[in-house]
């Protein structure tokens, strides 16, 4: 579970969110809803913000939909959200030998020699692998993947 200010103005909703060492900011339209559970509410000036406890599966598909590339730039912050969010069901990537491979060990740690792995299931993908004294490691998680 993770904490998130929501901050609601009349056309968007500023979300922060505290996963990590610092927030990660983003907007989603006014109508889009933030799943979780409400803390606290309150009100200033014109703007209602609540802090809400939100689980990686309530706030991924926000973040994938309005704020993937900076999400990105911040992946050891983010990528523990989105190991929980693909454990509670959330489809990250339409590769699925890819997901489970990403959910077996930490971004970096090595994932077995050269050969182990089987390369063709992961097709277009293997980009974001590297291999080096033929131990293949996982650079780029799938939720951040182009393939």
């Amino acid at each position: 579970m993770f904490t998130a200010v929501v901050y609601v103005k009349k056309r968007i909703k500023r979300i922060v969110l505290y996963a990590g060492y610092r927030p990660f900011v983003f907007t989603v339209s006014a109508d889009k809803e933030v799943n979780g559970w409400v803390r606290k509410r309150w009100k200033t000036g014109g703007t209602e913000a609540y802090s809400i406890r939100v689980g990686g599966i309530d706030i991924a598909p926000l973040i994938l939909a309005n704020a993937h590339e900076e999400a990105c730039r911040r992946i050891s912050d983010l990528d523990p959200l989105f190991r929980e969010a693909a454990r509670q069901g959330y489809r990250v990537h339409s590769n699925d030998y890819y997901v489970k491979l990403w959910l077996s060990k930490p971004l970096g740690e090595p994932l077995g020699h050269v050969g182990e792995i089987d390369e063709r299931a992961l097709g277009d993908c293997l980009k974001h692998f590297t291999h080096s004294y033929r131990v293949w490691r996982m650079v780029t998680p799938p939720w951040c993947a182009d393939c």
